[in-house]
């Protein structure tokens, strides 16, 4: 596969696990504005803004002049993740930039891919957010949401299993890890704000991930937190957990280079096992919030170098080096 069109899928899966992560936090955050005091609300817009690597939301008042300063700005807020297309990050940029993606190869992708990617890109292209707000604020959302399910389940029907598919995965899984590193970190630093005890909760958490349920089932509803960490970091069988993303990474990598794979290990399949390792040999038990903090950014600090090494082994190499293995 030529190395462009390796770049192309890659960046496409990035991009859809993109928005969903948004849409996600999105989802969390807009399902709370009905019932849940304004300092909560403002604490949960600080979170969300600062997983996602936007500017801080500012503090409000207390009491009354709170509940005025938050509630109307819930409409800019969630506008600003969801329809600006002068933020990168927003959902819009981030389906188009998808869609630019796909259409550069829509040689190689299935027509029923390409239908729900173009046609997921025309739809929140031609939503009007604030018609869907004023029907429910988190309804465009769970839209967006269900969309990206759809998408994922033709891909997983229609796509073989060659080397655009993996390539695309790829790039969802380690945009996973990245990103969930980062979800994990925040919540543990909120965490240790003497307010924050309630207003994010670890059951927030579990609902943010799809996990509660699964958790619920596997140990109780009263939800702890070294149970909650344990779960989203160690957990095998769980889409949301670290340990899953970089097992399904590892995997991929050793069907797109199966050379590089053996040992000498070459430099991407070097790093996942590294972080293979780092999730597997963590302890789940109670520990400082600050040293549960430095973990979980050390695992975003190494998702961002696998991503690095990841294209300078497969997309940016010199082609006089030939291939990388």
């Amino acid at each position: 596969m030529l190395a462009r069109i390796a770049a192309e899928f890659y960046w496409l899966g990035r991009h859809v696990e993109r928005i969903e992560h948004t849409a996600r936090l999105l989802r969390f955050q807009l399902n709370r504005l009905a019932d849940r005091p304004a300092d909560e609300l403002t604490l949960g817009w600080q979170a969300v803004y600062h997983v996602l690597g936007q500017p801080p939301v500012g503090a409000t008042a207390s009491g009354d002049e709170a509940e005025t300063a938050v509630i109307p700005d819930a409409y800019t807020l969630a506008g600003n993740l969801v329809e600006e297309s002068a933020n990168p990050d927003s959902l819009l940029s981030c389906w188009e930039r998808g869609r630019e993606n796909g259409q550069r190869v829509r040689a190689q992708l299935p027509l029923s891919v390409w239908t729900c990617l173009n046609q997921g890109c025309l739809w929140i292209r031609d939503s009007d957010f604030s018609e869907a707000w004023a029907k429910a604020p988190a309804a465009l959302v769970n839209e967006a949401i269900e969309r990206l399910r759809l998408f994922a389940g033709v891909v997983d029907a229609a796509m073989p299993r060659d080397e655009a598919w993996r390539f695309l995965e790829l790039g969802r899984f380690i945009e996973r890890v990245q990103h969930q590193a980062v979800l994990l970190a925040s919540w543990v630093e909120f965490g240790r704000e003497d307010h924050a005890a309630s207003a994010l909760s670890w059951a927030d958490l579990l609902r943010v991930c799809g996990a509660y349920e699964v958790y619920c089932r596997r140990h109780s509803t009263n939800v702890r937190r070294e149970e909650v960490l344990g779960l989203l970091t160690q957990d095998p069988e769980l889409p949301r957990s670290l340990r899953f993303s970089i097992r399904r990474i590892e995997e991929l990598l050793a069907g797109i280079d199966p050379v590089g794979a053996r040992y000498p290990l070459a430099p991407p399949h070097r790093m996942a096992l590294r972080l293979t390792a780092a999730v597997e040999m963590k302890p789940t038990g109670p520990s400082e919030d600050a040293e549960a903090g430095d973990f979980f950014r050390s695992l975003e600090n190494d998702g961002r170098t696998l991503h690095l090494l990841t294209m300078a082994a497969y997309v940016t190499h010199s082609p006089a080096e030939g291939l990388a293995t």
